[in-house]
């Protein structure tokens, strides 16, 4: 899940910057949904939930 309070985009971009922290290889994100929460003070918070690809490196290649 990314929220931003910029755009959809930038709640995408929220997802990679969390993921390339613990994951390599990232490929693609499958985005599932988009919605806009509208706060009290009327801000919007923009969220998109995603499933991501990404390769997994053979147990032999690990660097332990």
């Amino acid at each position: 899940v990314g929220t931003s309070t910029v755009s959809f985009e930038d709640a995408v971009a929220a997802i990679l910057r969390r993921a390339n922290r613990t994951l390599r290889g990232v490929r693609a994100i499958d985005v599932i949904s988009k919605t806009i929460a509208v706060g009290a003070d009327g801000e919007l918070d923009y969220r998109v939930r995603g499933y991501l690809q990404f390769d997994i490196t053979p147990p032999d290649q690990l660097h332990l």
